[in-house]
This record gives structure tokens, C-alpha cells and sequence, in this order.
């Protein structure tokens, strides 16, 4: 499931970011944190997919401005469907009935009614005197008194105090303000303290608010993740009570229902390293040496350093070794407790002669499984770009044009085994944890076909990616036929959710392709995602450069299930019928075979068009005669029957009144990029 964090007008990008990290580190790997946007939230599928919404500090009145389309469908989340929502500052102040802000001062006044009115009461503030916009100059640390005993210094800056919190029936103060406040926090003559932190019930659902920042790491602001006027002696305060603000973070995320980290008080965040970029030791015509004279000759600024070149890109520096038992460890300093999104990023090339050490310096990658599955004869993942630990397999090629330019053509698979900032097809972030494979492969295609003379529609890659993915993990050897993997539309990957297995007592062995096992219209509660796919694409002379990034969750415990945890679910079966177990998916073997069907089905794509894949295509897809909603069409109901075979738009066509079966002779052909698709409501909706 996802916890979704707004970031868009009215936030600031240091509370996004304090945010995003904190949440990050107490609830992954159980939810996959990331950033949205009002235009994600208006009108993508989210409400299905996700735990909690959040909203960061910064401003009330723009949220208000930019998300009052949003709040009817924010209300629905958490009073009818169980969601969550949680309000630091800001999202406390618009979370609230009332925001009473800056009473009596003309220029910083903002008082009014609020429509969310999850606290049933006032958020008035500034709690404290001093607070003004785009500044730290009244930032200090608070004491937080917990409903627990606990007392700790927090980070504050202009949040509110929730106005006779402890009468309210539906609301519980988790933390009240130990201190004197500047602002009246009761309007009942009550006794009890300034109210600093409540948990709000609302309908199904709960809804945390804050008015100072517990969210705020110190470490950040010391790195000076802050502007000119913040106060130095804060520093100190904050960061002798650190450990008790991720203690209170964890206890009010636990109140709220949210499942955190386990061992979150002694989790660090990885420090980035080095990439290796290993050739093919089977192939004599792959050589990972071609890539440093590439380099040499697009960029003007490489710079000999020692043992290394130094260069830069559009967005991040780079330094290329040669050699690991020369440079290795040398690259692993130059990004140890570095900063991973300003860090420079180390490239080794291993010597010819160092391939059977590779285990020393990647131990939870076998370069040898994989090399002796891919294909001796494959382009495609020819030469592998391993990171044990990186920012984006997809985004650090994508925003470095010179850098991917440089590559040796058609050949790159980048992994990583750990991603700090993977990328979605809608902008969000969220960190990969272990067990996801994180891959991003690059692939060339010419503008024309050689074969045909025919310009090549590029949009059937997203499509022909997924189905080499679901051919290798169905082909990872004997019995994982019966995986129950299917391909949403566009380009995302769901299984079986396990729950929905159990609730109906299936049996899959020996089923494989058995669509009838699932009824079109329990898609919803049948199926959950397990991989996403993103294309971006650049063209380089005459042909397409595309990056198909992709992250497969193969055995991580959340936030959903795993390939893995199928296997295990299939083995039940297998013990049962006296057949032989299956072992684990081996992630090696895995992106091997997925490059060796992704060769031969592009190339059979490029010379003999798409119609010659579809019909496998439509074996692993979730679609095939679903009944569907237009709602950029008078809300017509349609049924899908397939796609286009020019440029792979989604065919629907119009049931007639009353039928599922009869249809008018109207079709439309719907564009992957144009449309969003909620499969658990069979609706498809025009973007913006």
C-alpha cells in the first residue's frame, strides 16, 4: 500500500523532504512512500491503493486554493473507506474546521472555515510569538509533553495549538505544549494544556494532525537544509532529543494504524556505491572498455585525477576507475555518509581477470548466474551496470543525456538492489527496498523498420517489455508456469493477492493460463500489483533510446506480496500432490531470461510488426472482455476487446443499454498516456 505525500502548492520543499525521509525510514519497507501532486490526486485511482495522505508544512490558503477539488474525494478516503490522513503544520491548519492565524495583524491574517474538518474544532496559532513566512527566524524547539510521560524538544515554526482538543469526544491529544503559549487555547475556561498533537476519528478512518514538526530530522537542517535566519543554538536542543522524536514518530504512527519499521531505531539509511559495469565474459565482441573512450569524446571536461577520470553530466558528477582491487575501495569512500542525492557517482571497470572476484566487492549479486543464462549471443543486458546501493537505475540515466549517449549502444542493463529514489510513471519517489529488483534496461530501435520500411510506433514497447518479464518469471523453471501474473494496462504488473486465494480455496497447479479461475468482476479484490514499468525515451541520429525501468518486487515482505511468496504458496500445492518444491525466484537468472525474451521479441517486433505478439500478449493481460465505464464518454459502458495494431491504443467498444454481450457499432480507441485506467472500478477517465 502507499503513503502519499502532497507536494505542490503551499508546501516548501524542506518540509516535503523532511517528511518524505521521516515516513520513509519508520514505514517502509510495509508502504511505498511517495510524492503526488493536486493533478495526481484529482484524478488518478488512489483511494484503492493507499494507507495514508499527507500533507507537509508550509502554507494553509494555497492548499486550500489548489486542493479544493481534492477534499471531497480526501473526506470520502478517510470517513468512508478507512483511510488515513495525516497534517504536519500546515496540513494540521487544513485539516481542522477553523483557522483562526495571526488574528489582529493585517498583513499575516487568515481566518475562516475549513471544508475538511477532520479536528471538529479551532487550529489557532501562531502557538507561539515571532513566526514569519519563508523563514526561520521564529523556529524553536517546543516541549512536547506525551500523553505516554515522554518529554522531548521538537522542531517548531508558526504551527497551531487545536483549540479544546481534550473535549472533543472523537479526539485524542497525543502531545500537549509543556510551555507557556502566546495564543488562547481554550474558548471553555478548561484547565488542561495547550493541545499540540490529537488523533482524530472520523468516520472509518483517523486523522493525525501536528502543530510543531516532529517530522523535522536534525541532520538535515545541520547540513543547512534551512535559510539564513535559523536560529544555531536550535541545533543542539534537536539533536539531544532526536532519539525520542523518532520514539514519539513511531508511537503517534503506531496510534494512527500504520505498521513501522521494526528495527527502526537502529536503521541508517545506505550510503550510496560504487557501480560496476561488468561485460559479458562469454561475449569477445562486448567490451565495457568502449564506454571510457565514449566518454572521452562527448564530454569536454574529463579530467584525469590520479587513478581516475572525472566528469559531469547535465545533472551529477561522475568518476570512472579501472580496476577493482586498484580502485574499488577508493570509489566506496569517496560516498560513504555522503549525501546520496548530491554525492558524485563512482563507476568501476573491473580488469578482465577480475570477474571470478566479483562476489567480494557485490556479494548479494552472482554475475556468473547471470552471464551463463543471458544468451552468449544477446545484445540486450550485454554489459550489466551493478549497484548494490543507488539512487535511480532509471532517473540517473535519464536526466544525464551525455552520460547515457555515451554508452555502448543496445547493450546496458542497470540494477540496483536498493533504489534511495526510484522513479514512477507519475513523477512519485519512493525508496526500494531489498527484494525489489530494480532494473532499467537501454535499448536501441531504429525509426524505421530495415524490414518492412515502415515507421515503428514506439508506445508497443511498454507493452512488449511486460510480456518478456512475465514470459521469464513464468519460465523460471518448471511449475512457475502457474504463477498467477497478469498484465494491467498499460504497463504495470499484478498477481493474485494471496488473501483473495485463501477466501476462495483455489488450486492453481497445472491451471497456468486460466482466466475463468477469476471472475472479471472480482479484478478488484483478486489482484494486487507487484511490478511497474516506466519508458522514457530519447533519440540519438536515427534511432530510439529507451529506458525501460522496472521494479519487480521478488521477495520484500511489502507492501503487497512477492513473486516469492507464490512460490511458497504453489509449494502447499505441490507437497500436497507429492510434487517436487519449487526454489525461490533467483533475481540473476530472472533479469537474464528477461533480457533474452526482450531480444527476441523486439526483434520480432521490429522486423515482423506487433500483430505477430499480441495474441501472447493477451494470455497474461487482466482485460480481455472487461466491462468498463467511460467517463470522458457520458459514462458509457463499454467492453474491451483488445488493441490497435498501428499505435496500441486501448479498443473499447459501446455495450448496449442493458447488454454485456450486444454492442452498438461505436468503438473508441483510448491512448495509455491520455487515460487513467482504475481497474477495481472498471472506470477510465480522460487526464487533464
Amino acid at each position: 500500500m502507499n503513503v502519499l505525500v502532497y507536494n505542490g502548492p503551499g508546501t516548501t520543499p524542506g518540509s516535503v523532504r523532511h517528511t518524505v525521509d521521516t515516513l520513509r525510514y519508520l514505514l517502509e519497507p510495509h508502504y511505498a512512500v511517495s510524492t503526488v501532486s493536486s493533478k495526481v490526486l484529482l484524478q488518478e485511482p488512489w483511494q484503492a491503493k493507499t494507507s495514508a495522505l499527507v500533507f507537509p508544512g508550509g502554507a494553509d490558503l494555497p492548499f486550500v486554493k489548489e486542493c479544493r477539488p481534492v477534499i471531497p474525494a480526501i473526506k470520502d478516503f478517510v470517513s468512508k473507506k478507512g483511510g488515513r490522513y495525516i497534517g504536519f503544520c500546515a496540513g494540521g491548519y487544513f485539516g481542522s474546521s477553523r483557522v483562526e492565524f495571526c488574528q489582529g495583524d493585517p498583513l499575516m491574517e487568515v481566518t475562516g472555515n475549513r471544508d475538511l474538518k477532520l479536528f471538529p474544532g479551532t487550529a489557532r496559532g501562531p502557538a507561539f510569538d515571532g513566526f514569519k513566512y519563508k523563514s526561520d527566524v521564529g523556529a524553536r524547539a517546543s516541549r512536547l509533553l506525551v500523553n505516554n510521560g515522554t518529554e522531548f524538544s521538537c522542531y517548531y515554526n508558526g504551527g497551531s495549538v487545536f483549540v479544546d482538543a481534550d473535549s472533543c469526544d472523537n479526539v485524542e491529544v497525543l502531545a500537549h505544549y509543556s510551555e507557556s503559549i502566546d495564543v488562547p487555547f481554550s474558548d471553555t475556561n478548561s484547565n488542561t494544556k495547550p493541545a499540540a498533537v490529537v488523533l482524530c476519528s472520523v468516520g472509518k478512518g483517523k486523522a493525525l494532525l501536528t502543530g510543531p514538526h516532529p517530522e523535522f530530522i536534525p541532520k538535515l537542517l545541520e547540513k543547512g537544509e534551512h535559510d539564513s535566519d535559523f536560529p544555531a543554538h536550535l541545533l543542539d536542543e534537536l539533536k539531544k532529543d532526536d532519539t525520542k522524536r523518532l520514539e514519539f514518530m513511531h508511537y503517534i504512527l503506531s496510534k494512527l494504524g500504520l505498521k513501522t519499521r521494526s528495527n527502526y531505531a537502529n536503521y541508517h539509511i545506505p550510503s550510496l556505491t560504487p557501480l560496476l559495469m561488468v561485460n559479458n565474459p562469454y561475449n569477445n565482441a562486448v567490451k565495457s572498455n568502449d564506454f571510457e573512450e565514449r566518454v572521452v569524446e562527448n564530454l569536454d571536461d574529463v579530467i584525469v585525477a590520479g587513478n581516475h577520470l572525472e566528469f559531469s553530466a547535465e545533472e551529477d558528477s561522475f568518476e570512472l576507475f579501472k580496476g577493482i582491487s586498484d580502485s574499488f575501495k577508493e570509489a566506496s569512500t569517496h560516498l560513504d555518509k555522503n549525501d546520496p542525492k548530491n554525492s558524485v557517482k563512482t563507476i568501476v571497470i573491473p580488469n578482465d581477470d577480475e570477474f571470478a572476484s566479483m562476489g567480494n566487492v557485490a556479494p548479494n549479486f552472482n554475475f556468473q548466474k547471470y552471464f551463463m543464462t543471458l544468451k552468449e549471443s544477446n545484445n540486450i543486458g550485454s554489459i550489466l551496470m551493478y549497484g548494490e546501493v543507488v539512487t535511480s537505475t532509471s532517473t540517473l540515466l535519464n536526466v544525464n543525456r551525455t552520460l547515457l549517449s555515451s554508452l555502448p549502444e543496445n547493450r546496458i542493463l542497470h540494477v540496483g538492489d536498493v533504489q534511495l529514489a526510484g522513479r514512477g510513471r507519475g513523477g512519485n519517489s519512493w525508496v526500494n527496498p531489498k527484494g525489489v529488483c530494480a532494473s532499467t534496461a537501454v535499448i536501441s530501435i531504429p525509426l524505421v523498420s530495415p524490414a518492412t520500411n515502415q515507421n515503428i510506433s514506439i508506445s508497443f514497447v511498454q507493452y512488449l517489455a511486460m510480456l518478456a518479464y512475465c514470459k521469464a518469471i513464468t519460465s523460471h523453471g518448471s511449475g512457475f508456469e502457474d504463477l498467477p501474473v497478469r498484465i494491467k494496462w498499460p504497463n504495470d504488473l499484478y498477481i493474485m493477492n494471496p488473501d483473495y486465494y485463501y477466501s476462495k480455496n483455489l488450486q492453481l497447479l497445472g491451471k497456468k493460463f486460466d482466466h475463468k479461475l477469476v471472475p472479471l468482476t472480482d479484478i478488484e479484490p483478486a489482484y494486487v500489483k507487484v511490478a511497474g514499468l516506466l519508458v522514457n525515451t530519447h533519440i540519438f541520429g536515427d534511432r530510439y533510446t529507451l529506458l525501460l525501468g522496472c521494479g519487480l518486487n521478488v521477495s520484500s515482505t511489502g507492501p503487497t506480496t512477492s513473486l516469492d511468496r507464490w512460490v511458497d504458496i504453489l509449494n502447499e500445492e505441490r507437497k500436497k500432490q507429492n510434487f517436487s518444491v519449487l526454489p525461490h525466484v533467483e533475481k540473476e537468472k530472472l533479469l537474464a531470461d528477461y533480457m533474452n525474451y526482450l531480444e527476441d521479441i523486439l526483434k520480432t517486433f521490429i522486423n515482423r510488426g506487433v500483430c505477430y505478439l499480441l495474441p501472447e500478449y493477451y494470455n497474461y493481460w487482466l482485460h480481455s472482455n472487461q466491462i468498463v465505464t467511460l467517463s470522458d464518454h457520458g459514462n458509457t459502458r463499454a467492453m474491451i476487446t483488445g488493441i490497435t495494431e498501428d499505435y496500441g491504443l486501448l479498443i473499447a467498444k459501446e455495450l448496449a443499454p442493458g447488454s454485456d454481450y450486444s454492442f452498438t457499432g461505436s468503438v473508441f480507441n483510448l491512448q495509455p498516456d491520455g487515460n487513467t485506467f482504475d481497474i477495481f472500478k472498471g472506470l477510465i477517465a480522460k487526464k487533464a
